[in-house]
């Protein structure tokens, strides 16, 4: 008696007391096989992995099989693996001089329960490869997701930039009073940036059409002179209307010395953050017509962080230790 194996050399028999005739995940399919299927249906939805398959290896699938080949090395993923910060990141960490970004944001998925949200975290260090332009590159990237509250999103995005970790740690974020918090009692000497373009965008509410004016408030912002805009919203007729504005000025003030951080050669746009939403989640979890259960829209974020981090070495670390 003999079971057909599907390796990377093609087809092969193999006697039923082999150990290569043992199931893997459940499956009578090679890890090499397992391993194309899950990063397949990581990128496209599980419908059109059959034909890319067909197309490729030559080999035929079912959806039915891709789905339950990524939802089983989903829940044989730990968190551990997920939120380890790798050999490189973990090197950079520790060096005192070694300046590391962290950003963090809110990602909504639709779901059987309607619109929720999935917290985001990106860790990475940064180059300013052009200073007229400020244009940035991105180095030793890597992610954190988790939907639900942020408590159990924190504790892993600390596992991958601890907070005891040597390294001079900066962030920049949108305000959102919990990351605020969360970053004043855990990270206490980090930098702290409110993202100058999400600021300029609240300041161009008071007078929207006005380009002229908005070129004055930003010039005052990029030059750290953030009370006298403050001042010339107050000043405005219906200035009332914009009371939750100034506000959010005068509390965050201490966040928005953008000369000092500019002269410091410090990214003062949460751009990388923004960018991420698209590559690491949306790209695959929100097209047309897509609506999640929510443990599967729990297991695709947990693939979708372990394709983006480390070459995928975690999806295929979790075929080789039951292979």
């Amino acid at each position: 008696k003999k079971n057909t194996i599907r390796t990377r050399f093609g087809k092969i028999e193999v006697h039923k007391s082999h150990n290569f005739s043992e199931p893997v995940l459940g499956q009578r399919t090679s890890p090499f096989l397992q391993e194309k299927l899950t990063i397949l249906g990581t990128e496209e939805v599980f419908g059109q992995v059959p034909a890319r398959v067909a197309s490729l290896l030559g080999i035929e699938v079912s959806e039915s099989q891709v789905y339950r080949t990524c939802q089983r090395v989903s829940a044989q993923l730990e968190a551990e693996a997920l939120c380890s910060p790798s050999e490189a990141l973990e090197v950079l960490e520790s060096e005192a001089h070694q300046e590391v970004y962290g950003m963090v944001d809110g990602s909504m998925l639709f779901t059987d329960e309607g619109w929720q949200e999935t917290k985001l975290g990106r860790v990475f260090t940064a180059d300013l490869i052009e200073h007229k332009t400020h244009r940035w590159q991105v180095n030793e990237s890597q992610y954190v997701a988790k939907r639900g509250h942020y408590e159990s999103f924190t504790a892993q995005f600390e596992q991958l930039l601890p907070p005891q970790s040597e390294c001079k740690k900066i962030f920049v974020t949108d305000g959102a009073l919990w990351i605020s918090n969360w970053i004043k009692a855990t990270y206490h000497s980090c930098v702290h940036i409110l993202d100058f373009f999400h600021v300029l965008e609240k300041v161009a509410e008071a007078k929207p059409k006005d380009t002229q004016w908005l070129e004055l408030q930003k010039k005052d912002l990029l030059a750290s002179r953030t009370t006298k805009v403050i001042n010339r919203i107050k000043l405005l007729p219906n200035s009332k209307c914009f009371d939750n504005l100034i506000g959010y000025l005068e509390k965050n003030q201490d966040k928005m010395n953008y000369k000092y951080y500019r002269e410091k050669g410090w990214m003062i746009g949460s751009g990388p953050i923004e960018s991420a939403h698209r590559t690491v989640l949306q790209v695959r979890m929100k097209r047309s017509g897509i609506r999640w259960a929510n443990h599967g829209c729990d297991n695709m974020i947990k693939l979708r962080v372990a394709y983006m981090n480390n070459n995928g070495n975690a999806i295929r670390d979790v075929l080789k230790s039951v292979a």
